[in-house]
Formats: C-alpha cells, structure tokens, sequence
C-alpha cells in the first residue's frame, strides 16, 4: 500500500489549517468562482498524485478505505450530490427576484463539501503516517483563530464594527460565523496549555489562546459560552475518573465561578433582556419562528430534504403559511441547528452520515485522561467537536467554508 510522499509535504497539509478562513480571498479560473484556500488545496492535491504517480506506486491512500467507519464518508458525498440534484430548475423570492438555486447548490458542493474532504483524504494519511504532525495542525488553526480575534479586538477599541448590533466579527459579516470558529479553538488552547510541559509551548498557547478568549467574548454568542462550559464540564468529568473527586469539586467549582462571572456581566444588558424575550424580535424569539418553519419543511420534504442552500428561499416561500403572520425576520439563510440544517440540505441520509460520523468520531472521548502527553490531541479534538455540536443546537455550524475544513480537520484526526 503507498505511502505518502516524504519530505516537506505532510508540514504543508498540517500548516494548511491557517487558511482557513482565507476563503474571504475569491477569485475565478475559467469563469468558476473559487478561494485561495481552494486554489491551494488544488495544487498541494495535484503534488500529492504526481509524487504517487512518480514513484511507479499504485495509487491507494494509506487510511484503510475499506474500514465501516468510513462508509459514512461516502454516504456523506451521496447525500451532497443528491443536495444539488433535488433543487428545483428555478424559484424566485418574496420580492420576486429569481434565485440563483443551480449556482448556489453547485457552490456549496464544491466549497463546502468536495474541497473539505479532499483536505481530509490528504490530512488523514498524513496524520496516520505522522500522529506527531496532529498538534501542529490544530496549533495552525488556533494561530488563525488569534488572526481573527486580532481583528474582532479591533473593532471593540475603535467601534468600528461590520455588525448593526455592535457585536465583534472580525472580518465576518455576522459575529455568530466568529464565534462558531473561535469556541473549539479556546477550548483547544484551554487543555492543551494544561498538558503542555514546556515553556515555549505554554507561553504561545497563553498569548493565542487568550487572544481567542477575549475575540469569543466580544462576540457576545450565548451558544458558543454555552458549548464551551459544556465541553470544559465534560472535560471535568472525564478527567476525574481518575484524579479523585477533590480534583472534580476544586475544578467544577472553577468553572461554575467563571460562568457565574459571566452572567452577572450579562444580566443588564439589552441583549441578554432581549434573549429572553420570546414573542418578539430577539434572537430567541426568531429561532423559535425558525425551528417551526424548519420542521414544516422537513415534514414536507422528509426523506430528500429541500436541496443545498434552498432554505433561505424555502423559508420565505413557506414563511406566512406555516405561521400564520409575518416573521420577525424575513431573511434567514440556515435554519439556527445543525441538525435540521443537514437534514434539510441533504436529506435523511446526509443526517445519518453526519450523525454516524461525529458518533464514530466521539468515541475518542473514552481515552481522554487529562495526563500530560504528546498522543492526547485525538481525545481532545473529541472534545473540540462537542463544542460545535453543542453550539449546533442554537447555531448553523458547518454550512460556511472555514466551518467545513475545520469539521473535516477534526474527522482526519479522529477518524
């Protein structure tokens, strides 16, 4: 069975986690649009074949395709393809300006699904050739997750934010799409700085940890608070099993003093008086609005879904149907739960897929014991996905470029 190609090539496949959010940077080639990520990802592919094809090799990756656990790949791809093949020939929206429903199901096939895994073929050979190569890779994204934090602390000192509710984003247009990033990424660095024993190391898991911390903050996401107190609990729990219950109480109560802080630092605030709000137009009270559409259009369309990236037309076609008034929000692009989201875009079978990955994936989490290793990155990329599982039950991750390379990073190390 070939192996990788050898040299400086495997450093470039874990270093490629910091263009990820690069995706910002589009251009065309032969008039299909495209990122610099994925003209990257193209040209690291291309080397790779042409190193296999060069050495006389058979062209077979090393990751075991045979194995069940990856059959939810291919079930994945399926249930994309599928996505794009259900969409309808043309729709129009409320105001009667047609939808573009072809070009934008093709677009999120190619950026959202075919470049992410083939990023995950190339990383998971890597990772299976080189395990040592696994924190480097998280390190690279967690260095372009302090990028943006950089960026989002901008906006908090000048005031100068992309958002109408003032809220940090860094160069996003929304500062949800920020802290969907940002949350595995604090965790990462959170763990990671416990385990690490060398100085240099703790000192840039500090700096570019702290730097998330602060960007996550300001992007005043409930969710994303939420996923992380969650996964750092979970952590707790984990770890306690074998450091006894005064390491469990000493640390739980840490936690539960930080959130505490938290709360308190929110309980006056607009947003936080609007969180609980739901029968107007605060974000609960959209969600709420958003869930029953969502589920409305899954009851009509159970089994294929809607089709990539239909719903923000769906939605408003179905809107005053389904609710019987006017939402509060007439534009919604994914429907605020990853869970829906899949099923809607890609249908029952991108569901399960999706849902047999992560399960196949957490499974990591019975190894993960707190103790101070090189060989525990695996554990605590688990740990990272809870994080956006648990955010997934408010939010859309996943559906956004930087998101899907980001799931896909995970499911190379863990699968």
């Amino acid at each position: 069975m070939a192996s990788l190609p050898g040299g400086i090539f495997p450093r470039l496949v874990a270093a490629f986690p910091l263009l990820f959010p690069l995706y910002l940077f589009r251009g065309s080639f032969s008039g299909i649009p495209v990122t610099l990520p994925e003209v990257v990802l193209g040209v690291m592919f291309a080397w790779f074949l042409l190193q296999l094809l060069g050495k006389g090799r058979e062209l077979r990756l090393r990751s075991g395709w045979q194995e069940w656990k990856l059959w939810a790949v291919f079930l994945f791809l399926a249930a994309a393809v599928l996505g794009v093949l259900v969409v309808p020939d043309s729709a129009f929206m409320v105001d009667g300006t047609e939808f573009p429903t072809d070009t934008k199901a093709l677009g999120i096939l190619k950026g959202w699904v075919f470049a992410p895994v083939l990023y995950f073929v190339m990383a998971r050979s890597v990772f299976r050739d080189k395990p040592s190569l696994i924190p480097f890779a998280l390190r690279a994204m967690l260095v372009s997750g302090a990028v943006l934090s950089f960026f989002a602390l901008k906006q908090v000192w000048t005031g100068e934010y992309l958002t109408l509710d003032g809220r940090a984003s860094g160069p996003f247009e929304s500062a949800n799409y920020l802290s969907l990033y940002l949350g595995p990424l604090v965790l990462y660095a959170i763990l990671a700085l416990k385990e690490s024993e060398k100085t240099g190391e703790r000192i840039f898991l500090g700096l570019a940890g702290g730097l998330c911390l602060l960007g996550l903050y300001f992007t005043f996401s409930y969710a994303a608070w939420l996923a992380l107190f969650a996964a750092l609990a979970l952590a707790v729990l984990l770890y306690v099993r074998r450091k006894g219950k005064r390491v469990f109480w000493m640390t739980l109560g840490g936690l539960v003093v930080v959130g505490l802080g938290v709360l308190l630092s929110e309980m006056g605030s607009e947003k936080f008086a609007q969180f609980l709000e739901y029968g107007e137009r605060s974000s609960t009270g959209v969600r709420v609005q958003v869930y029953e559409i969502s589920l409305a259009l899954i009851r009509e369309n159970p089994l294929f879904g809607i089709g990539l990236g239909q719903f923000e037309q769906q939605y408003q076609e179905v809107a005053l149907r389904v609710l019987g008034e006017v939402p509060f929000e007439w534009n919604m692009l994914h429907p605020h739960n990853v869970f829906l989201a899949f099923w809607l875009n890609m249908g029952l079978a991108g569901l399960v897929a999706f849902v047999w990955l992560c399960g196949r994936a957490l499974l990591w989490l019975t190894e993960f014991s707190g103790e101070a290793s090189n060989k525990k990155e695996r554990p605590l990329a688990a740990l990272m996905l809870v994080v956006i599982l648990v955010h997934g039950l408010f939010d859309t991750p996943y559906f956004k470029n930087d998101l899907a390379f980001q799931f896909w990073l995970f499911m190379a190390i863990l699968l």
